[in-house]
């Protein structure tokens, strides 16, 4: 549950981080509570992304030279009426885009016309994070659940999300473990508006942020803290499976998070909602987005939104599309 939902939100708050270094910022990345997001995750300001937007120096310009690239990327091809797309499954954090994605990858992307992601990273300002009914997140978790996060994020990090939904810290959290690293979705985003492309959003922040907000709450909050280390152990497995390109082991590790939430005293039918609110329902309103810009996009989504049944390239294929796994 916890990888599954956060995902994104990682992505954001690398990206709301990043975005208060870069120059200039815009309206939408500077003030409002995606600073404040920021702000809450003070590590992702090491991760810069530049867009090409103003500054001397244009890193886009500079050879790009692939140190270590991934020998079996989570990358496809989906070709129809002689259109052909491509699309990448992303690791929002935890893997340097600049040397371990494939040349092939940023090839196809220089080629595309268009570049898809699912939502518009600058739009953090308009995630509802915030406490607004004068109570805090210690005021929530209780004194002894508060101790656990201070435990897990140090005192100072804690307090400065006293203010926030749980959904912030639950995303913080779940970072643990990872390497700190630009979020791949939003350096992709920046070569593509470099080469000024047409970019395209899946969908609004505001419905991933909905999303986010009735599944990582308090309990779920509760449920990562008494669960740290199988937590931090399942997403260092799950970036070891997205650099491997292990399609199975992926999907095993998805499957292990269900036992998990059955663990939790959850209820099954609880789990089929939780999966078909922020996974299937979010991927089947993507299609028709998708399919509006075929023919020469790249489009950009989390790894997870892209294997087993149901994913946006099972819809995609009981559509037409014909699927091809690439590799360099």
């Amino acid at each position: 549950m916890k990888l599954r939902n956060a995902g994104l939100l990682v992505a954001i708050l690398a990206a709301a981080g990043a975005c208060k270094k870069s120059e200039p910022p815009t309206k939408e990345q500077s003030g409002g509570s995606g600073a404040v997001v920021a702000e809450a995750h003070g590590s992702a300001g090491s991760a810069e992304v530049a867009t090409g937007s103003g500054g001397s120096t244009d890193p886009w310009s500079k050879p790009r030279s692939a140190k270590d690239p991934l020998p079996k990327p989570l990358f496809w091809s989906v070709e129809k009426d002689g259109k052909t797309d491509y699309i990448l499954g992303t690791m929002h954090m935890g893997i340097d885009p600049e040397s371990r994605l494939p040349d092939l990858v940023f090839q196809k992307l220089d080629e595309s016309k268009t570049f898809a992601m699912e939502t518009d990273l600058s739009d953090a300002g308009k995630l509802d994070v915030l406490r607004k009914d004068g109570s805090s997140l210690e005021d929530e978790l209780g004194p002894a659940y508060w101790k656990k996060l201070e435990a897990a994020i140090g005192v100072q990090e804690a307090a400065r999300l006293r203010g926030f939904k749980p959904m912030i810290p639950a995303t913080v959290l779940s970072m643990r473990g990872l390497p700190e690293t630009a979020p791949m979705d939003g350096v992709l985003q920046g070569r593509a508006l470099n080469q000024k492309k047409q970019i395209v959003f899946l969908e609004q922040i505001e419905t991933q942020g909905a999303v986010l907000e009735k599944w990582m709450d308090a309990r779920a909050l509760k449920e990562m803290l008494d669960d740290l280390p199988a937590g931090e152990k399942r997403s260092k497995d799950m970036l070891a499976a997205y650099i491997a390109g292990d399609e199975r082991r992926i999907e095993a590790i998805n499957n292990e998070e269900k036992a998990d939430f059955l663990a939790h005293g959850r209820r099954q039918d609880e789990h089929d909602e939780q999966m078909d609110d922020p996974l299937y329902k979010r991927k089947a309103s993507w299609i028709p987005v998708i399919e509006k810009n075929h023919g020469g996009a790249f489009i950009a989504v989390g790894a997870m939104h892209l294997i087993g049944k149901r994913s946006v390239l099972d819809l995609l294929g009981q559509k037409g599309y014909k699927v091809t796994r690439l590799t360099p």
